[in-house]
């Protein structure tokens, strides 16, 4: 049989996770993106989809919020940044269970999203 490509898959890196924690303005969200492990808990999703998906790979996308729900036009960028870098060290550490990631972009700060485009490409 051969490989599924689930091409929009939600995910929530640690590191966009405490920085939602930290700027998030709605308790409700941070509650349920805290409690959802298989958003963030990357080496249990792995573990997960090794144990009963084995035939599945999955593209990246960022969970929401999206960096310009969670800051504003200064701070969307430094998230964003840190969304793109943390999916693509996914990537790279499982490329066989994460072909590609889709970069997220500040878009409430243009100039910034052009700049996080080219550099996430």
């Amino acid at each position: 049989m051969s490989d599924k490509i689930d091409i929009f898959n939600h995910v929530m890196p640690v590191r966009y996770l405490e920085m939602m924690k930290q700027h998030s303005k709605d308790a409700g969200i941070v509650k349920r993106m805290t409690s959802l492990r298989m958003l963030w808990d990357i080496e249990a999703r792995v573990a997960m989809l090794d144990e009963q998906f084995p035939g599945v790979r999955q593209v990246l996308t960022l969970s929401l919020p999206s960096p310009e729900l969670l800051g504003g036009p200064e701070l969307a960028p430094e998230l964003a940044r840190i969304a793109n870098d943390d999916m693509a060290a996914m990537v790279a550490k499982w490329p066989k269970r994460f072909p590609a990631f889709v970069a997220s972009l500040p878009m409430n700060n243009v100039p910034a999203a052009l700049d996080e485009m080219d550099r996430a490409i």
